[in-house]
């Protein structure tokens, strides 16, 4: 059970998904680098989001759009939220337009998990500010919850580094975001030692305009055994980047945020 949940995973992390925004974010906006949603081999993913206005008392008036899962939302009270396609082309977006009453000033957001298996990532947008958080759970085929992990919003920056530990048998992965119009860019993987001397490096992969890549650092990088140390994602130059890190350790499955600065590491 756990090998299957392990393995669908590292199947979303060998796709590249195609990304979202198309401005620098202004206040209130919160970017979720992974949103996953649908059915696999029997199993499924469902994705939650919970959002609280922070004041406690502002309703929510709030746009969520998504870029290629498209999966339908319903609220705590079962209201199936109206999911918009405004653009239907290779990634398509849509949108959904979350209200509440004065004295509502919360919500949780589940997707159904009906849908063929698909990835992408998604974008809240607020007039005030909340407080908010992205799930996404794993269901056997008769809808017992067998694993599920927690993406916060994402800080847009040029470089992310991670603390990684490889001695537990730890298999890291991440997903870059290159949220602007900068095409065809090259991405940069940069590991370093506990004494932050570079030991492997990959400067020639590529993100597209507007797209996510996911893929296992040891995909990019021929790696020290047992190796510990930090793993730098450095984005494309000029454009929006966006990363969340994801951990395997057997059968346990986690998310991690970056260390994220505006200027990359000296290299």
């Amino acid at each position: 059970m756990y090998l299957r949940w392990f393995v669908v995973v590292l199947l979303i992390l060998t796709c590249a998904l195609p990304g979202s925004a198309q401005s620098p974010p202004p206040a209130n906006v919160y970017v979720f680098p992974l949103m996953v949603d649908g059915i696999t081999g029997g199993f499924a993913f469902k994705s939650i989001m919970k959002i609280a206005s922070t004041d406690n008392t502002t309703g929510l008036n709030c746009t969520l759009q998504q870029r290629n899962t498209g999966a339908q939302v319903t609220g705590l009270d079962g209201f199936l939220y109206e999911t918009d396609v405004l653009d239907a082309g290779f990634s398509p977006l849509t949108q959904s337009v979350i209200q509440q009453h004065l004295n509502r000033p919360t919500e949780i957001l589940h997707t159904s998990g009906t849908q063929a298996q698909k990835t992408g990532y998604a974008k809240l947008s607020c007039p005030n500010t909340v407080q908010t958080q992205l799930q996404f759970a794993y269901f056997d085929p008769n809808n017992n919850k067998i694993g599920e992990s927690t993406i916060f919003p994402a800080t847009m920056g040029n470089s992310f580094q991670f603390q990684i530990d490889t001695r537990d048998g730890t298999r890291m992965g991440f997903s870059l975001v290159n949220d602007s119009a900068v095409q065809g860019k090259q991405f940069e993987v940069i590991a370093r030692d506990q004494f932050n001397q570079v030991v492997a490096f990959n400067l020639n992969d590529t993100v597209q305009d507007f797209s996510q890549v996911s893929k296992f650092v040891d995909q990019e990088l021929k790696l020290p055994a047992n190796f510990f140390g930090t793993i730098e994602i450095v984005g494309v130059p000029g454009g929006q980047s966006y990363a969340v890190g994801l951990q395997f350790t057997g059968s346990i499955f986690s998310t991690v945020q970056p260390l994220v600065r505006s200027t990359p590491l000296p290299f």
